[in-house]
């Protein structure tokens, strides 16, 4: 799976529980190394979003830490995650539609 299809995958499950989320879609005048999504539910998540070979940066590797160092929900996302479920549950579990259930 290509980052942009599991990017695609990632956006049907954000509309789908009412989320918001930001994607910067010209990083080339942005800091290296911000993740992909910023998502706003219940709580704010960080993630960066990687095909299934793809390699993390410096860059990103330290914004990740950076991020979770400061309390935030950051992390990365790969194909697999997507196949086991786990984007979902993450998704769902900061979605206003699992605090009304």
């Amino acid at each position: 799976m290509t980052e942009a299809e599991l990017e695609r995958r990632v956006w049907h499950l954000i509309d789908g529980l009412g989320l918001m989320a930001y994607h910067t879609h010209f990083s080339k005048r942005s800091r290296p190394g911000y993740p992909d999504l910023t998502i706003a539910g219940t709580r704010v998540m960080f993630r960066e979003l990687k095909r299934e070979k793809g390699r993390v940066t410096e860059e990103q590797r330290q914004w990740i830490h950076a991020l979770s160092a400061a309390g935030a929900d950051a992390g990365i996302w790969w194909p697999g995650d997507l196949l086991s479920g786990r984007i979902a549950a993450e998704l769902t579990a900061i979605s206003r539609l699992a605090r009304a259930a």
